[in-house]
């Protein structure tokens, strides 16, 4: 496991044996850092991308969950601001909910089979920021889209998903 401790008998014995300890210790300590490091900057290069059902909209999302592109087709001319709304967002979710998989194999991959205590703590973490992501509107049919989102401010309040706030 990488958070290993000091040993509990390190200080006992012969000096040399003591630094020889200390040394392989720092070693390991550092090798572990290295680990953490590399996975941060890993995962911070996580694009993740999804098109509408439509194709009307493809857009890519970072681990944050942040937008970072959204590219439109010229099926765009023929798509009512709604349908639009309900096809960005719905690609923005579609993108958001393979998050947690992504982090999840970049992590075993950098921290390695002896981590994976480490990389469960990890991708709880984005499990739980981005729990059960699916569709807007999912099972609301059509007509009753126009009431749901009108109730969604008592649900969510007035914030954003572009809200950085948070």
């Amino acid at each position: 496991m990488m958070s290993e401790g000091l040993p509990g008998d390190l200080f006992a014995g012969d000096p040399v044996d003591v630094e020889r300890g200390l040394d392989e210790w720092v070693v390991g300590f550092e090798r572990n850092a290295a680990r953490y490091r590399e996975l941060q900057h890993r995962v911070e290069e996580v694009r993740l991308c999804a098109t509408s059902p439509s194709g009307v909209v493809t857009v890519t999302v970072d681990a944050d969950g942040t937008l970072i592109d959204a590219r439109f087709s010229d099926r765009v001319r023929q798509t009512s601001p709604d349908e639009l709304s309900r096809q960005l967002l719905g690609a923005i979710n579609r993108a958001k909910a393979g998050i947690v998989g992504k982090v999840r194999e970049v992590a075993e991959e950098t921290l390695g089979p002896d981590a994976r205590d480490s990389a469960d703590r990890i991708v709880g973490y984005y499990g739980q920021r981005f729990p059960g992501i699916g569709e807007p509107d999912a099972g609301v049919p059509k007509s009753d889209r126009g009431r749901a989102a009108s109730t969604d401010d008592e649900d969510f309040g007035e914030s954003s998903i572009f809200d950085r706030r948070r």
